[in-house]
């Protein structure tokens, strides 16, 4: 697992793909003159405040982005936001923020041309970023050779990024949540989930899309609420919150000064990734829902992608961060490190009252006791933890505690520490369900996503195939290990973003003519201006009916 979470951070999500990634947003920031700010009260009017028509001819667009959010509103915006403050602070926010901004326009620019490429098949659209790619960059000499290897290369990690991200990564951290909650076993909860996934998948797209019409909002709304309400009910602490996520962006808040570079630095990867992770702007995931959408004008349906990109990431991981960051710990976790036993238990690192700190240097190696006064040197990881929750846990063999295992609390885990220290018990189990609910419907559209993609290499015999393969294996990706999970999704989603965004570039004079093309249809008929001779004339006019 160490040589994986290497290769990922050096290499998979190095300094090279931060920069391909937040070039890309900026790229189409600038050239569109910054659409995603000038124009937000108008991207609001044209997706969730739209009236549109109903018909037969695809899903609605409204249901189109409930299907992609249900992909991307899964544990990452819990699980991931809590795993991201925990290893890189507070300031993983700011650059989650930064990522999310620049990611709407990236997000939009794949909508823009997802539509624009899409080809229809009988009564449904057969789209998706691989379409895209083999089609715009056949258009161009100059970058046909590239079409083919470009569009398998991404169906190909669409397919295996599904196994991870869409699959693994969301069943794990339901099974675990479950499991501390209440006490079901891991495979439980993972054969559970797969056969209710699989009377939803097998029903095909406009069954997933009324499904996940229904349920994100739904459990969108009570995730909503109980997040306002912790942050409402610790409101005095609030501006010390945003002091936090802007000061540690930056290494102002990093405990010694020789530790604020490289705390800066996992900040902004740990903000990044987890960006993406959640919102998934750069993997052209969302365009395999948008394309099946009964939009017709590309602009418009890269607008909706900007609303689920905002909705995702500055709405629902701002909340969690707020919460995470606001809350105190709950009064029965001390300082004072328990007695070990089998059962995991829980200590504060610091004397700090908040769930996350300013960051703590764990030691190597900690003196602790077990419950039979067996005295045992624990290993801890050795770094910079920003988690004030540890986690203890014993090794028993013939009755004596033989080892011990010290480590911070991450995940949902310090999610359900928030919640019921503000709720109690009933609030943890509570949100348990609500992240189950969060992994099932991601793991319902990453289905779809892999067997489209599967479809592209392989034709339509083989999307049912998969889809058998991709349930089953939930099952297994409930039992998994959940930091290997996490750092093969994480490998699998920088790969896959590469020949997206590749192509995206190469593409981006499309979408921006595109884009200034609805623009001057769209603002002109809403604010046509009077030429100066039309001006005199009507002046004229006036005086002499004077």
């Amino acid at each position: 697992m160490k040589i994986l979470a290497s290769i990922n951070d050096r290499v998979v999500w190095g300094a090279p793909m931060l920069c391909l990634m937040l070039f890309t947003g900026v790229l189409f920031t600038v050239r569109t003159g910054f659409f995603q700010l000038r124009k937000f009260p108008h991207i609001l009017k044209s997706t969730v405040f739209s009236r549109e028509k109903t018909n037969d001819d695809g899903v609605s667009p409204f249901a189109a982005m409930c299907q992609a959010l249900a992909a991307t509103l899964g544990t990452g915006n819990i699980a991931g936001v809590s795993t991201a403050l925990s290893i890189g602070g507070a300031g993983a926010v700011f650059w989650m923020w930064i990522s999310a901004f620049f990611g709407m326009m990236t997000g939009f620019a794949e909508n823009v041309l997802g539509i624009f490429y899409r080809k229809k098949h009988g009564n449904r659209y057969i789209g998706g970023a691989m379409q895209y790619i083999r089609t715009g960059l056949s258009e161009n000499p100059k970058t046909r050779e590239l079409a083919k290897p470009l569009s398998i290369m991404y169906a190909l990690l669409c397919v295996l990024a599904g196994f991870g991200m869409g699959n693994a990564a969301q069943m794990n951290s339901a099974a675990e949540a479950l499991k501390k909650s209440f006490g079901l076993q891991q495979i439980i909860t993972g054969i559970v989930l797969a056969g209710l996934a699989a009377l939803i998948v097998f029903g095909g797209v406009k069954r997933i899309s009324s499904v996940t019409s229904k349920l994100v909002p739904l459990m969108s709304g009570f995730y909503i609420i109980g997040c306002m309400f912790i942050i409402v009910s610790n409101a005095k602490y609030i501006p010390e919150a945003f002091e936090a996520i802007i000061g540690s962006a930056f290494g102002a808040r990093q405990i010694g000064g020789g530790m604020a570079g490289a705390a800066v630095k996992t900040a902004i990867s740990m903000g990044f990734k987890r960006g993406v992770f959640s919102n998934e702007a750069g993997l052209g995931t969302s365009v395999f829902s948008h394309s099946q959408s009964r939009t017709k004008e590309p602009v418009v349906c890269g607008m909706w992608s900007v609303f689920e990109i905002f909705f995702d990431t500055i709405v629902m991981c701002t909340l969690t961060a707020l919460v995470l960051l606001v809350s105190p710990v709950c009064t029965d976790i001390t300082t004072e490190i328990p007695q070990v036993t089998v059962q995991t238990q829980y200590f504060k690192l610091t004397e700090s009252e908040r769930i996350i700190t300013d960051g703590a240097a764990l030691p190597e190696t900690l003196t602790v006791y077990g419950a039979h006064g067996e005295v045992l040197e624990a290993a801890l990881p050795r770094e910079l933890t920003y988690s004030n929750i540890m986690t203890i846990q014993g090794e028993e063999r013939n009755g004596v505690i033989v080892s011990a295992r010290i480590e911070p609390l991450r995940g949902v885990g310090l999610a359900e520490s928030a919640f019921t220290a503000k709720f109690g018990r009933p609030a943890g189990a509570a949100l348990a369900i609500l992240v189950a609910m969060f992994a099932f419907s991601t793991v319902i559209g990453w289905s779809y996503f892999g067997g489209e993609a599967t479809a592209f290499l392989f034709g339509d015999r083989s999307r049912k195939p998969f889809c058998v393969i991709f349930i089953a294996f939930s099952i297994v990706g409930a039992c998994v290990n959940m930091t290997a999970a996490w750092n093969i999704s994480d490998m699998l989603n920088g790969l896959m973003a590469i020949p997206n965004l590749i192509a995206v570039l190469i593409l981006s004079p499309k979408v921006v003519k595109l884009t200034r093309d609805y623009c001057a249809r769209t603002f002109r008929k809403k604010h046509s201006f009077k030429s100066s001779e039309e001006k005199r004339s009507s002046r004229t006019r006036v005086s002499d009916g004077d």
